[in-house]
């Protein structure tokens, strides 16, 4: 100790910084603050930020597509692009209620009375646009027990979507002569081997509800400039629009984000598009194999999609139908043998789902 104070003695200067430091120290710890490189360090644990009163963010847990975020729509009287800067929206995440009169419990064929389906707001002639109670379809929903998924992105809705129920008619080729039909690679696919040759396709692999209006990718047949699913409604008239989207947007936001993204561009088509009868066609499923090994791309997330989609349609110009019935074994899977990865399909089956869409036409005279 003697040696010690000997030669601080001889070191005044350094007595005077060290006596300064501890000042220091002790009013910043006792005025609750402390030196800068540890409460740095300190901070970053959330349980001393609740008790010294700070405030501090815990990290966000990264989505299986993290560079996108959630959406907030635009105003549907506008053709303003989708805004991806908020990820906020008041309605994020919310799905409407499917009504009790349009839910059967899987016993039968999922349809109700015709009193049912006037309380499922489905008859009024005024809101049908001088179309009749018969002329209306109604989109049912079957019960089965639904399971936990622990998943922020989806939940089991413990019911499934069935195909509107219409009067449709068995049509030909022809009836697509003046069909556009809008999709990611499965309606890649379709473009390919469905025999329609005589339809137009806005298809492209990657495709996804969030782009599916504003990408530039559609050769226009005048100019032969690269344009976008919006100009070409602008510009050109469709008196069917068959949509299947979905698949790439299973990683993306939740199905309540889904939902209201796939809402507005029906918005969108309808008021470029107001004489066309627009199909929602269901996501359809994947293999066994891909849905029991994959949290994301799997059957219960899909069908929580499909659920939420089908909601979208009013059985008066926009139908739901349910085109993977050809395509799927008894318990909901994409046939093993009809596919190649798990997801898309050989070639020859997509007559299967060419005549499903040939089975459940809408024809107005």
């Amino acid at each position: 100790m003697k040696k010690i104070l000997i030669w601080l003695l001889k070191c005044p200067i350094l007595v005077i910084i060290l006596v300064m430091w501890g000042a220091l120290t002790f009013l910043t710890w006792k005025e609750g603050k402390m030196p800068m490189a540890m409460e740095q360090n300190l901070v970053q644990n959330p349980v001393f930020a609740v008790l010294m009163n700070q405030k501090t963010e815990l990290p966000e847990v990264e989505s299986p597509d993290s560079g996108t975020p959630v959406i907030n729509l635009p105003n549907a009287d506008t053709d303003a692009d989708v805004d991806l800067q908020n990820p906020d929206a008041d309605d994020a995440g919310k799905k409407p209620d499917i009504s009790d009169a349009a839910v059967s419990d899987g016993k039968g064929d999922g349809t109700q009375d015709k009193e049912q389906d006037k309380k499922a707001g489905n008859n009024t002639d005024k809101k049908a646009g001088g179309k009749t109670d018969e002329d209306v379809g109604v989109t049912k929903f079957r019960k089965y027990k639904k399971v936990n998924t622990d998943s922020p992105y989806y939940s089991d809705p413990g019911v499934m979507a069935l195909t509107t129920d219409y009067g449709y008619q068995k049509v030909q080729k022809d009836y697509f002569e003046d069909a556009v039909f809008i999709g990611d690679s499965r309606t890649v696919g379709m473009q390919d081997y469905s025999g329609l040759d005589n339809a137009t396709f806005f298809a492209k692999t990657g495709m996804n509800v969030y782009e599916i209006l504003d990408d530039k990718f559609i050769q226009e047949p005048s100019s032969g400039k690269e344009v976008s699913v919006s100009y070409m409604f602008k510009h050109y008239k469709y008196k069917k629009i068959y949509l299947m989207i979905g698949i790439n947007e299973l990683g993306t936001g939740n199905t309540g984000t889904f939902q209201n993204a796939y809402g507005r561009v029906l918005q969108k088509i309808r008021k470029w598009q107001p004489d066309a009868v627009i199909y929602i066609q269901g996501i359809i499923p994947v293999s066994k194999k891909k849905a029991e090994s994959d949290a994301i791309f799997n059957n219960v997330n899909i069908n929580d999609k499909n659920v939420a989609i089908a909601q979208l349609a009013d059985g008066k110009d926009i139908f739901y139908l349910d085109v993977s019935e050809g395509l799927t074994d008894k318990n909901g899977f994409l046939r093993e043998d009809y596919t190649f990865d798990d997801v898309h399909m050989y070639a020859q089956y997509y007559q299967l789902w060419t005549d499903y869409l040939m089975e459940h036409a809408v024809v107005r005279k």
